[in-house]
């Protein structure tokens, strides 16, 4: 019990770790306040007590049934996590206009859960490491479970910031458009993740790998428009 402890104990500091480093560099490199942060935070739990209403309606039995409950999971998260982030830009935020600070609001919008995730391993990983010493019969199923849920629970922290970036573009193009690419792109990244198997499952880390990749050439394509360019009538 105390390896496996001392495991989870690894995998808390390395989410904790990852999601403070991340919030550092981008208050250091772009001299971005923490406060930030907090939009993403409240935008997210904001969405979160929206799914939590919506799936107190849908029928558990139907959830149950791994490809409706995907998809409907998948569905509530992008439609309400990102409209949550497009208000959270018009009522909170209101002078981000850089890709910088989407950055921040949308790992702020990621460090909800990530932190969550790695403070509950982290107290469960303490209290284990008093317990006996024995050598587990599969350590390296353990040590290989324990960095796919590491994983796991870090990369999404890329997505969030690119998607985050994505919505801020309907206000500097003034196309709603860009709202609709990223609560596609959240769906199915959500749904695919559902798919393929529980948050300690390689297959899924595979396939977070693969959206983090995409976010980040997202995060690095996507220019902000260029200051000639017509922003569109909305009226």
């Amino acid at each position: 019990m105390a390896v496996y402890g001392l495991l989870i104990l690894l995998v808390g500091i390395s989410l904790l770790g990852t999601a403070g480093a991340l919030a550092v560099w981008l208050h250091r490199r772009f001299g971005l306040p923490y406060a930030l942060l907090t939009v993403g935070i409240l935008t997210f739990i904001g969405a979160l007590m929206v799914q939590a209403l919506l799936l107190a309606l849908v029928d558990r039995a139907l959830l149950s049934i791994l490809p409706i409950g995907a998809l409907t999971l998948g569905l509530l998260a992008g439609f309400a996590e990102e409209t949550a982030r497009l208000l959270g830009y018009q009522f909170l935020a209101r002078g981000a206009v850089t890709r910088p600070q989407a950055l921040m609001i949308g790992l702020g919008h990621g460090f909800v859960g990530t932190i969550y995730t790695g403070a509950l391993a982290f107290g469960l990983g303490f209290s284990l490491l008093g317990y006996g010493t024995e050598r587990p019969d599969d350590l390296g199923a353990l040590l290989s479970g324990a960095v796919a849920e590491a994983l796991n629970g870090t990369l999404p922290l890329v997505m969030h910031m690119a998607l985050s970036w994505i919505v801020l573009q309907v206000f500097l193009r003034g196309q709603i458009g860009w709202l609709f690419a990223a609560i596609f792109l959240h769906a199915v990244a959500e749904i695919m993740a559902a798919l393929l198997g529980p948050a300690d499952a390689w297959p899924v880390a595979a396939w977070r790998g693969l959206v983090a990749l995409a976010s980040l050439l997202i995060i690095l394509r996507l220019r902000p428009p260029a200051p000639d360019e017509p922003i569109p009538d909305s009226g």
